[in-house]
C-alpha cells in the first residue's frame, strides 16, 4: 500500500511519518510513504502513481490541500482509499466539503505522535492490501 503525506511543515511531516510507521508496525500492514512538501508536489506525486492514504494539510502556500483532495477524488481509484486531514483550524465549509472527496478524520494541529498514531491505525485497519 501507498501513503502520501502532504504539509508544508517538515515538523509536521515527520510526526505524521514517525505515526504512520508506528501505526503500521502495529496494525501488521506495510505502506511505502512519499512526502510532498506542498499541494504542487502532492499534485505530481498522485498523478503518477496510486495512493491508498493521504494525510494532507489544508493551508498551505500555492495549491490548498482541498485542491490536493479534489485531484485525488477524481483520480478514482479503490473505495478503500482513505484521507485524514491534518490543519490548525478547519472551518465547517472545508469540513463538508473535504468530507465529500473522502476525507474520513480531522486533526487538529498541533497533535501528538500518540494521537496520530490512533488515527492512522484506525484508518490503515480500513485500507485493504
Amino acid at each position: 500500500m501507498r501513503a502520501l503525506i502532504v504539509d508544508d511543515s517538515p515538523t509536521a511531516r515527520a510526526q505524521a511519518r514517525v505515526a504512520l510507521d508506528e501505526a503500521a508496525t502495529n496494525a501488521g500492514v506495510f505502506f511505502d510513504v512519499d512526502e510532498a512538501d506542498g499541494g504542487v508536489e502532492a499534485l505530481r506525486v498522485l498523478a503518477s502513481c496510486d495512493v491508498d492514504l493521504l494525510i494532507v494539510d489544508l493551508h498551505m502556500p500555492g495549491v490548498h490541500g482541498l485542491e490536493v483532495l479534489a485531484f485525488w477524488h477524481r483520480r478514482g481509484g479503490d473505495a478503500s482509499r482513505q484521507a485524514i486531514v491534518v490543519s490548525t483550524q478547519v472551518s465547517g465549509r472545508d469540513k463538508e466539503k473535504a468530507l465529500e472527496m473522502g476525507t474520513v478524520l480531522f486533526v487538529e494541529k498541533p497533535v501528538s505522535v500518540t494521537a496520530i498514531a490512533a488515527v492512522v491505525a484506525s484508518v490503515a485497519g480500513r485500507v485493504k492490501p
